[in-house]
């Protein structure tokens, strides 16, 4: 099989790669209630037709489920994640609820993982955002320099978050696209979940090879295969809306923070600070030259 066969079976099995068997001419007896029934399942305790006696495979099974390894398993979840990406997630807002493991679950899980990494090779730091001995006079950034220095020592949070604010953008920009058009706000919020599950396992990788271009150029690369397949425009398309979403993502962090900076501002007396640009200007500098103004 040459290299232009397998990808085309690589493609079609992006697309659909669900077969659901149905042996609707035969009749089963239930093991479970006695009832006679055409299908999959019985209609009256749902119990699959196929179910019979204990084996080493209903061994296996039964393990399986106690780790989130049988249908709809988590790692199968995670393998689609990144094999078919966007057509995995359309799948899933789509109403196709039995083709991914609970995504909220997912993400629970993955973050509680990302965490015991960072814990088990020491990159999470211990520095907050807020100072208590916070000092407006002595020194006005403080609180920005502490800000920024939390957001570095903590990238599995901090990837959750930024990518909290692509839901708004994306809802937006994608709003008129080809596949998956006018999806809602709660589907975005799905969205954002499997994209988070995915830079959590990305920021993990990071995490293990320290090697923040490759974590750079594969989240990248993600993000754009996935909204590729999500939404169906075409390269250009999905690129500068992708970019476009990311800066007002950026806008909205800065906006967020500076209003939280604001907000302590005005608690300690310092109402010029509190209500002015320089603020603003001062965060947007940071943020893309990482250094002091």
């Amino acid at each position: 099989m040459d290299l232009k066969t397998a990808y085309r079976r690589f493609k079609r099995w992006q697309q659909d790669p669900f077969e659901y068997k149905s042996n609707s001419q035969k009749t089963h007896c239930c093991n479970n209630c006695g009832n006679d029934f055409v299908g999959n399942y019985c209609p009256i305790c749902s119990q699959k037709e196929n179910v019979g006696r204990i084996t080493w495979k209903s061994v296996l099974q039964s393990l399986a489920e106690v780790w989130g390894l049988n249908n709809r398993s988590l790692i199968y979840s995670l393998v689609q994640l990144f094999l078919r990406p966007g057509y995995f997630i359309s799948d899933y807002i789509s109403g196709k609820r039995m083709v991914s493991f609970p995504p909220v679950k997912m993400l629970a899980i993955i973050a509680l993982l990302g965490i015991f990494l960072d814990y088990l090779i020491g990159t999470n730091g211990t520095v907050g955002v807020f100072d208590n001995d916070f000092d407006f006079e002595g020194d006005k950034m403080l609180f920005i320099d502490n800000a920024f220095e939390w957001m570095n020592s903590h990238p599995d949070f901090m990837s959750v978050i930024m990518l909290s604010y692509l839901i708004i953008p994306v809802y937006f920009l994608f709003r008129f696209a080809p596949r998956n058009s006018h999806h809602t706000l709660p589907q975005g919020f799905f969205i954002q979940v499997f994209t988070s599950v995915a830079f959590l396992i990305i920021n993990m990788l990071y995490d293990l090879t320290s090697m923040m271009w490759f974590a750079f150029v594969l989240g990248f690369v993600w993000l754009f295969v996935t909204y590729r397949q999500l939404f169906g425009y075409n390269v250009w398309g999905t690129l500068w809306r992708i970019v476009l979403a990311l800066i007002c993502a950026v806008l909205i962090a800065l906006i967020l923070l500076g209003v939280d900076f604001s907000v302590h501002a005005f608690q300690t007396g310092n109402y010029n600070l509190a209500t002015g640009f320089k603020l603003f200007v001062k965060l947007l500098v940071r943020m893309v030259t990482n250094s002091d103004v």
